[in-house]
């Protein structure tokens, strides 16, 4: 596997175990993620605990296909079926007006869905193509570059997961209008 692969499968394995993690984590992450199906997915409410939870297990799955040596691939496969569905759903609310937080990493992902997390994901698409395993036996890693592969993998995860916060940050503060000074009075004399 070449360095450029390992390092999107670390990735991406990184960013759906942050995404599965702080979904399931308690029952307002939890909770939070269901109502974001609701309206993202425009699943009726009883349905949308068992979606919520298929998605979480899915993310789950995808983590431990790319970390299992031999699935890789089929990881890569479950996380570009995720990443599909994902990406219709906020493209979809775009286009309808719906603003809705997506919850993408749990009761952190508060921001409302928009172009940035469209961006996100043609990014996560992009780690995808990049992640399909080289040809087998075409050189091996020592270990610093498993290392390596990984803490780079690491670094993107975080700025991934955190990139609502990132894009929010640098997003220029929304004031109303100044208020003109009124002229003063003349006081009187005591």
């Amino acid at each position: 596997m070449t360095f450029l692969s390992v390092t999107c499968q670390a990735m991406l394995a990184l960013v759906f175990a942050i995404a599965c993690v702080s979904k399931a984590r308690g029952r307002a992450s939890f909770a939070g993620f269901t109502d974001a199906v609701v309206a993202l997915g425009r699943v009726s409410r009883p349905w949308a605990t068992w979606v919520a939870a298929g998605i979480i297990a899915l993310e789950g799955a995808t983590v431990l296909l790319l970390l299992v040596p031999g699935w890789g691939s089929a990881g890569l496969w479950v996380a570009a079926v995720l990443l599909t569905g994902f990406t219709y759903a906020i493209a979809r609310a775009l286009r309808d007006g719906t603003a809705v937080a997506c919850r993408c990493f749990g009761a952190s992902g508060d921001h409302a869905t928009g172009p940035a997390q469209l961006v996100r994901n043609a990014l996560l698409f992009a780690a995808l193509a990049l992640a399909v395993p080289g040809v087998p036996g075409a050189g091996s890693l020592s270990w610093q570059g498993w290392f390596a592969a990984w803490l780079i993998g690491a670094v993107c995860a975080v700025v991934v997961a955190t990139g609502d916060e990132v894009v929010a940050l640098l997003r220029p503060a929304r004031q109303g209008p100044v208020p003109t000074p009124r002229p003063h009075e003349p006081s009187d004399p005591p």
